[in-house]
């Protein structure tokens, strides 16, 4: 395997639009050469949900900044900055801003190809794909409309 070293700054990485509110920044995946990790930032506004959803690998979530409510499997936990979880694969989750700004989350998979199942529609598409997308909350209750 061919040694690879990158140096990846924030400001070039490339940014996928997951919502009007939600936006994703790629740091390594196989373009990067890796080939059993995915990483990236996701940039969450006040109030925007990712919604409840599971992939085809493990997963660690990390809070750069703000404050989040996940909801992993029957537990619900709120996480403030430097606070972690492990998402088992398969496991439903999901990912609200509770804060009154934008959070920053560093958001880790355990393979380089990474799918991601809707619980709501059991589609299942590629992490990052055109069809990744998500629909914006209800602004009353703060969930995705089912």
């Amino acid at each position: 395997m061919e040694t690879q070293i990158h140096h990846l700054p924030f400001a070039a990485l490339p940014a996928v639009k997951r919502s009007d509110e939600i936006v994703n920044f790629v740091i390594a995946g196989p373009k990067q050469g890796t080939r059993n990790i995915k990483s990236g930032i996701t940039r969450m506004r006040a109030g925007s949900v990712v919604p409840r959803h599971s992939h085809n690998c493990e997963e660690q979530v990390t809070v750069l900044e703000g404050r989040l409510r996940l909801v992993l499997g029957d537990k619900v936990v709120e996480c403030g900055r430097y606070d972690s979880t492990y998402i088992s694969a398969g496991v439903p989750h999901e990912f609200s801003n509770i804060g009154d700004g934008e959070a920053l989350v560093m958001v880790i998979y355990g393979a380089s190809h990474v799918t991601r199942t809707f619980t709501d529609t059991g589609e299942t598409v590629e992490l990052g794909s055109e069809r990744d997308t998500f629909p914006p909350p209800d602004p009353a209750t703060r969930r995705v409309k089912a």
